[in-house]
């Protein structure tokens, strides 16, 4: 054989031995939950993608022992997202050096799982007699949105202070008037005061809650089936007056949306 052809020939396979040289790797380890450092405990998926092929893999976490198992090309760099309502969406990556012969390589990760009545917002979202939302307001309830939107099976419950009415002016006093002075040998019958006034609490202005409760409805209209994800509840009463937060939005209930 010339030199010509060994040389073609040579090139022709050359690309096959380099793509021989990346073995399969065994990537093994644990998903944890980092609030508590054991398994979640719910069901989790990792879906894994090569960033060379675009080849997606999807990988049940065991949700008694946190561990996963699955092949996988070396010599590539993957994308991992981890998913389940029970958590907060989760991405990250990670790089498998090029190997010559089937090894077992290890991962660990954490994710942050959700927890029933964890704080997500906590303002001042009104003021006084007024149903227009606050700057800050809108600010942090796009936060809790894009939270929603990124978590597609997260609930959250919306707790709205209720405003009492703006109390009445005291009632004017009449003028207390001269006692006639007793005519001679007679005593002076002492007349009872008259019963203080019951202080009457203000009533709940019922039609500002409305207002203000569709304002948040509004605010939440856009997102995937609100009507299951998003609770509202009523929250304590406020004198108009108060500097409180009349607003709360908390994580609600974890369970998947197809359990209703």
């Amino acid at each position: 054989m010339n030199a010509a052809i060994r040389r073609a020939t040579f090139l022709a396979f050359a690309p096959v031995v380099l793509l021989a040289q990346n073995a399969l790797v065994n990537v093994k380890g644990t998903v944890l939950d980092e609030r508590t450092g054991k398994p979640l405990g719910y069901e989790m998926d990792m879906v894994i993608i090569s960033e060379k092929t675009g080849k997606k893999f999807v990988v049940k976490v065991n949700s008694a022992t946190g561990e996963y198992l699955q092949p996988l090309e070396s010599g590539q760099r993957y994308s991992i997202l981890f998913s389940s309502y029970a958590i907060y969406r989760k991405q990250t990556s990670i790089e498998i050096p090029p190997l010559q012969k089937f090894k077992e390589v290890t991962f660990n990760f954490t994710v942050r799982s959700l927890q029933e009545g964890e704080p997500l917002a906590e303002v001042r979202a009104f003021a006084a007699q007024g149903a227009e939302l606050t700057t800050e307001a809108r600010a942090a309830i796009e936060r809790v949105l894009g939270l929603l939107k990124e978590n597609r099976q997260m609930r959250v419950v919306v707790e709205l202070a209720r405003e009492r009415e703006q109390p009445p002016p005291p009632p004017v006093q009449p003028r207390k008037s001269t006692p006639k002075k007793p005519k001679k040998g007679k005593k002076a019958s002492a007349e009872p005061p008259p019963p203080p006034p019951v202080p009457q609490p203000p009533a709940v202005n019922e039609q500002l809650y409305a207002a203000r409760l569709e304002v948040l409805k509004q605010m939440f209209a856009d997102i995937r089936d609100a009507e299951i994800r998003v609770q509202y509840r009523q929250g304590p009463e406020q004198d108009a007056a108060s500097a409180a937060p009349n607003l709360r939005i908390l994580t609600g209930p974890v369970k998947s949306i197809f359990d209703e």
